[in-house]
């Protein structure tokens, strides 16, 4: 099936503000991404039902709260359900073979990927898209911010939740911000989602290859970026990371003015790192002609310097006035599960991450020991599907090099959940040196291992896409409640 086919070019009326209600049925409705869709659609007026499968909280219990009606089981009579729908919106996380977007697609119904369905909501408007391999998430929710400080009123689509502004996603009505995830955009489209958004400005915080169930090599990676690059508007801006050589190169293919923010000398936007205190990391931002205050950020390590500059960037394209956006990063809570510390419990600290590339394992580590210096640091790891796992195997020997003792749990399946299992958390381990390594069958003995092992001045760092069973607030709770029992005798 080609790209084009199951998807017109121009979507029903449902997908347009202050259109008629339609009713829009949403497949795999429980995806950050589709259940922030899902809620727009609803408060522009529609009806609005969907499906999912193996769905859990809390973006469940978000999309029940929201009164949209629900099946947790992807299935044909969905579409018959509550009346049949005038449009289905389909996420990316929904498989080639399902059956409920199959007989959507015999039945001749309109069809949309989740991210074209933003794209027809914010025809007009100034978009923003924050892609690259690592901080997107973390960028974009930041720049949201910042335009949200400044009274802009900014819609926004993430892949998470903003603990800033709440949600996945808001429709508003000034600039809207994409996360530009380059996975997949629908069952009929291999192309990464960040292709459709059509930004007028972009930046692309980092390049290495990902993903290698859909991109096979670097270069495959590396080819929809170009595309990206090549085009751009003409009276657009593209930033880029000049500490990346990968990303840097971009520079070449641009068809639009090219800003760059980095450490080197090169650098538009140029980092100068001063120290962090164990609360804010402190940095200057020298940019020509436009003077910029000290930058205290609430989130630690060189990766997130960058990303907020790079944040400063757009949101200066935006128009957004810069102390404002700097005021802004003092206070910045980020997205859910971002270096989220959950609190100290004993003297035991606890720190939720979303990491789960090897780099960005390292790039947490590395945070985590700028910010808490000689503590001692517990990594609590679980690899993200089978074919990154093998395909980055190697990178995981100096992943952990900040880490004084590595707990590793089963690799999360995910997407494929099912398929043979071609390599194993022990592989991961065979590979860290010279650090204390325990692996572990699951959550339950994960905890009971790491109450054995905390001790007052440790830091516990959670590094998983998955949440490993939310065994980072699991990990709290126990904590907490072992330090409020009464001593005995």
């Amino acid at each position: 099936m080609s790209a084009e086919e199951g998807a017109g070019a121009t979507l029903p009326a449902a997908s347009t503000p202050g259109s008629r209600p339609r009713h829009v049925h949403f497949l795999g409705i429980c995806g950050y991404a589709v259940s922030g869709a899902a809620i727009l659609a609803k408060q522009l007026g529609h009806t609005v039902t969907g499906s999912d499968e193996h769905a859990y909280p809390p973006v469940s219990d978000i999309v029940t709260a929201a009164g949209i009606p629900w099946e947790n089981r992807h299935d044909p009579a969905n579409l018959d359900r509550w009346g049949l729908p005038d449009l289905v919106v389909v996420g990316n996380q929904v498989r080639p073979l399902n059956e409920e977007w199959l007989e959507a697609r015999r039945r001749g119904l309109p069809l949309s990927s989740e991210v074209e369905f933003f794209v027809s909501l914010t025809e007009g408007r100034l978009r923003l898209s924050v892609c690259g391999t690592h901080g997107k998430t973390t960028t974009a929710a930041l720049l949201i911010h910042m335009l949200d400080r400044c009274g802009m009123d900014p819609g926004f689509r993430l892949g998470s939740t903003s603990l800033d502004v709440g949600g996945s996603a808001r429709l508003g009505s000034g600039p809207f911000v994409f996360e530009g995830d380059e996975y997949t955009t629908a069952p009929w489209d291999r192309r990464p989602k960040f292709l459709h958004m059509r930004p007028l400005a972009a930046c692309v915080t980092r390049l290495e290859w990902d993903h290698p169930d859909v991109y096979p090599s670097p270069e495959a990676y590396r080819l929809p970026f170009v595309q990206l690059a090549e085009t751009m508007p003409e009276d657009g801006l593209l930033v880029l990371c000049g500490d990346d050589p990968d990303a840097l190169e971009l520079r070449d293919h641009a068809a639009c003015p090219v800003t760059v923010y980095g450490e080197g000398d090169g650098a538009g936007w140029r980092v100068v790192r001063l120290a962090d205190d164990g609360h804010v990391q402190r940095f200057r931002v020298e940019h020509p002609g436009q003077p910029v205050p000290e930058v205290a950020l609430t989130f630690p390590g060189r990766h997130n310097a960058l990303n907020a500059t790079a944040a400063l960037a757009l949101a200066s394209f935006a128009g957004a006035p810069i102390p404002e956006c700097v005021a802004a990063c003092a206070d910045f809570r980020g997205p859910a599960r971002r270096f989220e510390i959950l609190g100290s419990a004993g003297g035991v600290t606890v720190v939720d991450d979303y990491a789960h590339h090897p780099t960005e394992v390292w790039a947490a580590l590395n945070a985590a020991r700028a910010r808490y210096g000689r503590a001692r640091l517990i990594a609590v790891h679980t690899p993200h599907t089978y074919s990154r796992t093998l395909a980055l195997l190697e990178d995981y020997r100096r992943s952990f090099d900040e880490a004084d003792v590595v707990v590793l749990g089963p690799i999360e399946a995910a997407r494929e959940r099912g398929q043979a299992a071609t390599v194993s958390s022990a592989d991961v381990a065979a590979r860290v040196a010279g650090r204390e390594v325990h692996l572990v069958d699951g959550s339950d003995e994960g905890i009971e291992l790491i109450l054995r092992l905390a001790r007052a001045g440790d830091v516990v760092v959670v590094l998983s896409l998955g949440g490993f069973d939310k065994i980072a607030r699991r990990l709290h709770a126990a904590l907490l409640a072992r330090a409020a029992e009464v001593p005995r005798g």
